[in-house]
């Protein structure tokens, strides 16, 4: 019966290599993060920023129709809307605001593509980030997170 006692209490004592293993595996693992964090320049508040929840807004704008670059080769025209969407509350009334200056500025830029510009792979996103950096550039803050086509047509 004194053995088992003995037995089980020897069963029940954690190995001290395994325990150093583990707390020199915590310290490694530290020490690795720590060193990213100052190689790259990224501080733990921008970290934290990543993970935490924004919220979203959509702004629609009416319907666009637009004489497409055909090079003189009959006309081809493109019928699209667009919502705007953006990550601040405050944003919603500039962007209201200067609705005219963005639809101008929409505009410009759709009637430098082709159709067939638009409709290879990849050419819409591509129109996208152009249409999202001029409307940031042009109100000289990055109020516009992304471009939705909503309807798209091209006659």
């Amino acid at each position: 019966m004194a053995q088992q006692l003995e037995d089980v209490k020897e069963k029940k004592k954690p190995n001290a290599l395994i325990i150093i293993i583990i707390i020199m595996s915590f310290v490694i693992l530290i020490g690795a993060v720590s060193m990213v964090f100052i190689a790259t320049d990224i501080s733990l508040s921008d970290v934290i920023s990543k993970f935490q929840k924004h919220e979203e807004y959509v702004m629609p704008l009416e319907s666009f129709v637009v004489n497409l670059d055909t090079e003189g080769r009959g006309s081809t025209y493109l019928k699209t809307q667009m919502s705007l969407l953006y990550t601040e509350e405050d944003y919603g009334m500039v962007l209201e605001n200067k609705t005219s200056q963005i639809r101008d500025l929409i505009i410009k830029d759709l009637m430098e593509y082709k159709p067939d510009d638009l409709l290879l792979e990849g050419g819409l996103a591509a129109a996208k980030v152009k249409i999202r950096t001029s409307i940031n550039v042009a109100l000289g803050e990055d109020l516009v997170k992304e471009i939705y086509f909503t309807d798209f047509l091209i006659q």
